[in-house]
């Protein structure tokens, strides 16, 4: 089987390409600045309140927090990016259609995530005497990382799919594909931590190889070639 792959016109296409490696940069800096020197999660309450009170503190978590969601936004860049790339290798369009619905639920629930977080760990801000609640916070934690690595399903998805698809057209040899599917199954289980790292590392090599594999505007596409067995 061959499959005519027909490079995106659009510059900006080709470009958004690298929004994958942005988001994994922005994002992965927004959080260790968010999260450096945080109290633990079984930290002593006045630690907490003692920490959340400092104006500095929140100041940081809030630029972490900004990172963070402008990683996001470039994130929804590369899923485009990547659809219209699968679209033209996807023969019936299942495959595409699954990896876009994938990536924008992780981006979804990762933006709700960690801005759910965000606004309670620096709303003391808004409170009578500036007012820190450590078991709000501590709440607020536990849920911006369970939904955060719930997306895992989503993002998973984007993976599987575009491993598949990509595998099927011949772009990729047998071994890539299947490591794909591996670490897209793994992201699902995001709750455990390791598989996020899995999931940054594919999402940030998926984005280098969709730019350098789509020529520039005007560019003659490379010749089909025979899937790897």
């Amino acid at each position: 089987m061959s499959t005519t792959v027909t490079a995106p016109r659009s510059g900006l296409a080709r470009w958004s390409a690298l929004g994958g490696a942005a988001y994994v940069v922005l994002f992965t800096a927004g959080v260790l600045i968010k999260d450096s020197g945080v109290p633990d999660f079984d930290a002593n309450p006045a630690k907490v309140i003692e920490y959340y009170s400092d104006s500095g503190h929140r100041d940081k978590i809030a630029l972490g927090w900004g990172l963070a969601i402008l990683g996001l936004f470039f994130f929804v860049w590369f899923v485009a990016a990547l659809r219209q790339f699968l679209a033209r290798i996807d023969g019936d369009g299942f495959l595409t259609t699954v990896a876009t619905i994938g990536g924008s639920i992780y981006a979804a629930t990762s933006l709700t995530g960690i801005s759910l977080e965000t606004a309670v760990q620096t709303m003391s801000d808004d409170t009578f005497r500036d007012q820190v609640y450590p078991g709000l916070i501590h709440g607020a934690r536990d849920a911006g990382y369970v939904i955060h690595a719930s997306g895992g399903v989503g993002a998973g998805a984007l993976i599987v799919a575009t491993s598949l698809a990509a595998r099927r057209a011949g772009l990729i040899p047998g071994w890539a594909g299947w490591t794909g599917i591996v670490i897209g199954i793994l992201a699902v289980a995001s709750v455990f931590f390791f598989p996020i790292i899995l999931l940054a590392l594919w999402v940030l090599v998926a984005s280098i190889a969709l730019f350098m594999a789509t020529p520039a505007t005007g560019a003659t596409p490379s010749s089909p070639r025979t899937p790897a067995s």
